[in-house]
């Protein structure tokens, strides 16, 4: 297996296989614009998560208004049983065709409200000889070049690339191409397909159906078609910016994640795609997303570029009430680094990630730097309890000496960017670590957890948008955390840890002074000095755990008790 081409159901995998064994506890710490952060222990099969930071008083999650439906709903009867007489028909004038309305946002949306209230159905079983297809065999169906959609037309800068079920996707997707107004749905037809001699019948061939689908379009140099988003599994989705390849993923929301009970995973079931405009620079999409406990529809806006740029709306229709929402998540893979204490492998290799770290700005003007683990056990963090202006998993370091892996090229991974919107009420930044042996699994999941629960039958509206970039996609007015080193002292055998911190103003760190903390401990010899290689400075100390097993750590640098740097948190374990 390629490492660019990690599959999306991976996740999935993860995840469960974590909770499975999950016999030495999860960890959950929250922190918000406070001092020092607040920890709570919480027993191995526990599901409910404490945060001391919450606020007292309930606060009502916004939501939409219920949407009266202005289409029928006759082409879901295959999604869900469907009953009952239909709307009346408009009066129409004799000898007078219907005319449909232009297709909208609404259509999808009123679609999602009406599938939701009724029972959900899975998808139409793939043919089981594509089913047993191993990986290597599915990726060797092969889309042809020339069936990809508005290849004839040189006007339009993109192409759709459509992926067959088999293998380990087997749900089907829908498609349907919007031109002028009018959504005509887009047939699979296996002619489309070079399937070589893969053992498939000419009945399984026939009937294998739609997958997803990826776009190409002129990203890194004219004329040349290179990927830039890919929907594809469950409700999985990742985009490309000039220079990246793929890496971290997105999804169009979480259900459970890290739940003792299992997590579920909604599906994009059916997708509108809009034709631009000739010399158009936005492609948009619109989605049905159905599973077990909930609807929804969505509308993406995707601007390719240096960073491309997908403006989000979605309106969710619970099926039941929803506890455990993760809203516009992110996935990505860290296996080890410089800062992993116990890397536990004989790697060649400087460091295996997607993403190092999780970058939050607060709304109180606080900027968080907080590096990625492969930790020895399922843990869960909570940042926060009001929506941050923005947060994303970064990928920092940018040249190849920081990986040494000329396959994987980790250092073109995209930095993935959230600004939250409209829509989105008080909650937690949650951010779960799931360890991980290998760097073949996506073990970092990041999103946004609503306080107030989802009520079955009350829609619920949000937007946001994201970025998808190599550089870092917002830039701090502080100094950034560049590096962060973890050791044992070869003195005193206590942990050890070196942060660099780098700034583009020499003067905002001449004379800064550190403020470091832990939850339990206690910090020993802190130490700044500046760093001639980078032109920053380099902040070390030691932690005396005494008796603990656990510590959360805190440090930045200050001037007249204001930040002048990010501020850096870290959990330690003794083992």
């Amino acid at each position: 297996m390629k490492l660019t081409e990690r599959p999306f159901f991976i996740p999935a995998v993860a995840l469960c296989a974590a909770i499975t064994v999950l016999l030495g506890g999860v960890v959950i710490a929250s922190i918000s614009a406070k001092p020092a952060p607040t920890l709570a222990v919480v027993g191995a099969g526990t599901s409910d998560e404490e945060t001391s930071d919450l606020a007292d008083t309930a606060i009502t999650l916004p939501t939409a208004p219920v949407i009266e439906p202005i289409d029928s709903v006759a082409d879901i009867s295959d999604e869900a049983d469907v009953s009952g007489d239909s709307a009346s028909p408009v009066a129409i004038a004799a000898g007078a065709a219907p005319a449909a309305p232009p297709f909208a946002f609404e259509q999808v949306i009123n679609k999602a409200q009406a599938l939701s209230e009724h029972a959900y159905q899975k998808s139409s079983s793939v043919p089981a000889a594509a089913a047993s297809l191993d990986y290597d065999q599915y990726r060797r169906i092969e889309f042809k070049r020339e069936a990809a959609e508005w290849t004839p037309d040189g006007t339009v800068p993109f192409r759709v690339h459509y992926d067959p079920r088999g293998y380990l996707f087997n749900d089907e997707v829908k498609l349907n191409i919007v031109e002028n107004g009018v959504a005509l749905p887009r047939p699979y037809t296996e002619e489309d397909f070079a399937f070589f001699d893969l053992p498939l019948s000419d009945a399984d061939k026939n009937s294998i159906g739609f997958a997803g689908f990826h776009v190409t379009t002129p990203l890194n140099s004219s004329g040349k078609f290179d990927d830039l988003i890919s929907f594809k599994g469950a409700s999985f989705f990742r985009a490309l910016s000039a220079g990246t390849v793929y890496g971290a993923s997105a999804r169009g929301m979480a259900i459970s994640t890290a739940s003792p009970a299992g997590e579920e995973f909604p599906s994009f079931r059916e997708f509108w795609l809009v034709k631009p405009a000739p010399g158009a620079k936005t492609l948009t999409v619109y989605a049905l997303l159905n599973g077990v406990s909930t609807t929804g529809a969505f509308r993406f806006d995707i601007t390719p570029g240096t960073s491309t740029m997908i403006d989000v709306e979605a309106v969710f229709f619970p099926r039941r009430k929803l506890t455990e929402v993760g809203i516009a998540p992110i996935t990505s893979m860290y296996y080890f680094s410089p800062h992993s204490i116990n890397r536990g492998n004989r790697d060649y290799r400087v460091a295996v990630h997607d993403s190092e770290g999780l970058m939050i700005e607060l709304r109180n003007g606080e900027w968080v730097w907080r590096p990625l683990a492969n930790p020895s056990q399922l843990e869960i963090s909570s940042f926060a309890t009001q929506p941050p202006l923005g947060f994303g998993l970064m990928q920092r370091n940018r040249d190849f000496e920081d990986y040494d892996d000329l396959e994987a090229a980790y250092e073109r991974r995209p930095n993935v960017w959230i600004a939250p919107k409209d829509g989105w009420g008080p909650g937690n930044l949650t951010l779960v670590e799931i360890p991980t042996t290998n760097e073949y699994n996506d073990n970092i999941v990041v999103s946004w957890r609503p306080a107030e629960a989802w009520v079955a039958g009350k829609p619920v509206r949000l937007s946001y948008q994201m970025i998808w970039s190599l550089p870092q996609p917002v830039v701090a007015p502080v100094a950034k955390i560049t590096a962060t080193k973890v050791g044992i002292s070869p003195a005193t055998k206590r942990p050890m840890f070196i942060i660099d911190f780098d700034s583009d103003n020499d003067e905002l760190l001449r004379d800064a002074v550190p403020q470091v903390s832990t939850s339990s401990g206690t910090i020993i010899s802190p130490i700044v000095r500046p760093n001639p290689t980078t032109g920053g400075v380099r902040l070390s100390f030691e932690l005396d755990a005494k008796d603990a097993s656990l510590s959360e750590l805190r440090a930045l640098m200050t001037k007249a008790d204001r930040p002048v740097s990010e501020t850096w948190l870290y959990r330690w374990r003794s083992q």
